[in-house]
């Protein structure tokens, strides 16, 4: 007899009825991840998450603690004006998330489009969220006890509707464990090789003596040559195509000079070295403001 949506075990059923697996060796609340199991759309949201949780599944088995459970994963874009405003639609790109929320904490995952996780880890417990607030417009945003803030956008489907009521749930339950461990920021940073925490202002982890960049050694390169600094950050079709830009910059600004007559020459060479130059610089505040919010691992 096939289960209602709403009957505990629907989801594995509709899982199983879509031959589609996810690990076992994991614990997953697959009926809080599954809201939606009918309707128009359905399969198609069921297939997605299944891709999204089976990119993570080998990060979940490193780091999930014994009793911890998986209550949602879904998978959205950090948003900051400043990068919208420099970058458009490549902010986008390079601020890929992959969030999962367990009874305990909130990991979160840097990724592709796809939902592959690059190098960049973050977790967040639930102590450490001052305020919280969804949008029937997809966006949620977060207030930490440090006073950082973070806004995403990019939910998709019924993750735009659930994943606020699944937030709620998940600090309503976290207040009554009482559990509120020590941190040095309220997003913590995570190794990339063994997932322990890497203290703020602290760049090699102390488990496994993995090294990484400081933020101002990644913006020297990009004041020194654009695009350098991305290729560091694997934040590579970006790299790539700042520097195509920069390198057509440079053609045009060859053609312009020499096209000038010997009088104007030097004013203008002047003025394009000057336009250049804060080209170098903007690119570097970006670039720095940009690695700041994670750890960028060495080699």
């Amino acid at each position: 007899m096939a289960k209602t949506e709403n009957e505990p075990g629907a989801a594995a059923a509709k899982l199983a009825e879509l031959n589609l697996n996810v690990s076992e060796d994991i614990k997953f609340n697959l009926d809080s991840m599954f809201p939606k199991l009918s309707g128009w759309g359905a399969k198609g949201e069921i297939k997605e998450k299944v891709r999204i949780i089976n990119n993570v599944e080998p990060f979940l088995r490193d780091i999930l603690m014994e009793n911890e459970v998986v209550r949602y994963i879904a998978k959205g874009v950090q948003y900051k004006f400043s990068e919208q405003y420099f970058l458009g639609i490549w902010a986008q790109t390079i601020n890929q998330t992959v969030f999962v929320l367990t009874n305990l904490r909130l990991l979160m995952v840097h990724s592709t489009s796809k939902g592959v996780p690059k190098n960049v880890y973050w977790l967040i417990y639930y102590s450490e969220i001052d305020k919280f607030k969804g949008s029937a417009l997809s966006n949620v945003r977060l207030v930490l006890r440090d006073k950082q803030k973070f806004t995403f956008l990019g939910f998709k489907g019924t993750d735009r509707k659930s994943m606020p009521q699944i937030f709620e749930e998940a600090l309503d339950r976290y207040d009554a464990y009482g559990f509120e461990p020590e941190v040095t920021q309220s997003r913590e940073n995570l190794c990339c090789e063994c997932l322990t925490v890497v203290p703020k202002d602290t760049y090699e982890c102390k488990k496994c003596q993995q090294e990484f960049w400081r933020p101002g050694q990644i913006a020297v390169r990009s004041l020194i040559f654009p695009s350098w600094g991305d290729f560091i950050m694997k934040h590579t079709l970006l790299a790539f195509m700042e520097l195509v830009g920069y390198i057509f910059t440079w053609i045009i600004f060859g053609v312009i000079i020499l096209d000038e007559d010997t009088e104007n020459r030097l004013i203008t060479s002047v003025f394009l070295l000057l336009f250049l130059a804060a080209e170098h610089a903007v690119d570097a505040a970006l670039t720095y403001y940009i690695a700041k919010k994670g750890l960028t691992p060495k080699g």
